[in-house]
């Protein structure tokens, strides 16, 4: 346990519980479209681990396939950008012959900020409803990945590595949240009732990263924040005009997060 994290890109492989035919490929761009899609299309089953990745991945354009499906419409190579991250995903057989779910797996690229990474990772596997790294065929997914310079135990430390870090960066900015609030109530200026406000998002916060609910601990932040702002004060009358102070310490507020609750 406590691998450390790759600074340029995350190889993570992950067990396909579920998968059905909700969407296509694009035969003229060989781009990702929803089943409904009316022209001319290819059958693809993309399975819950990649659904649930697009899902998480934010400002994600439109996938494409470097290596769309052929008769085997659950073996394919796909990729995106979302912000700063590539995402690639490979879905291959290793158990089985492919002729059932579970005997295929993903494995999956991303390449990008260590942070980032981390948060997606994060968010990808809370949003599952099973554990990726647990392969319901052991004895072949050992195999598997042991083809690819990888491991049953090196690949679950990985996925863990990666939540560990996102859960590490959360806690060091409720942590600061906390030591800010602490540093404006011994300085003053700040009404009690405020105070209770900020430290009532701290909990909040901490309950939501116990739920490992990243968007909710930002918002709870961001709010807490947001009640410690600082007004401006009228010091002082000049023959030329008022004279405006300003506090010190005035923490910066992003409320991006709030506008879309």
């Amino acid at each position: 346990m406590g691998v450390d994290l790759n600074p340029e890109h995350s190889i993570l492989h992950a067990q396909v519980r579920k998968a059905k035919a909700s969407h296509c490929v694009d035969d003229a761009g060989l781009f990702l479209r929803p089943s409904t899609f009316k022209g001319p299309s290819s059958r693809v089953y993309l399975g819950d681990v990649a659904e649930t990745l697009l899902r998480c991945s934010t400002g994600a354009e439109t996938p494409t396939f470097s290596h769309p499906p052929g008769f085997d419409e659950q073996r394919w190579i796909m990729e995106y950008t979302a912000g700063s991250l590539h995402v690639s995903i490979q879905s291959v057989p290793y158990w089985g012959f492919g002729l059932l779910t579970s005997g295929y797996r993903n494995e999956v690229v991303i390449r990008g900020p260590v942070e980032e990474r981390a948060r997606l990772v994060h968010d990808w596997v809370a949003a599952l409803q099973h554990n990726p790294w647990e392969f319901a065929h052991r004895g072949s997914a050992k195999k598997a990945l042991q083809a690819v310079s990888s491991s049953l135990e090196a690949n679950e430390d990985n996925w863990r590595s990666h939540q560990t870090r996102a859960r590490s960066l959360l806690n060091e900015a409720i942590a600061s949240l906390e030591h800010h609030i602490d540093r404006m109530e011994k300085k003053g200026g700040v009404e009690a009732d405020m105070i209770e406000l900020a430290r009532l998002e701290i909990d909040l916060a901490q309950q939501a990263l116990a739920d490992d609910n990243t968007p909710a601990v930002e918002r709870a932040l961001s709010r807490g924040e947001a009640v410690l702002l600082i007004p401006i004060d009228d010091e002082e009358e000049e023959a030329h005009g008022s004279v405006l102070t300003i506090e010190d310490d005035i923490p910066f507020v992003d409320l991006s997060d709030d506008a879309s609750e």
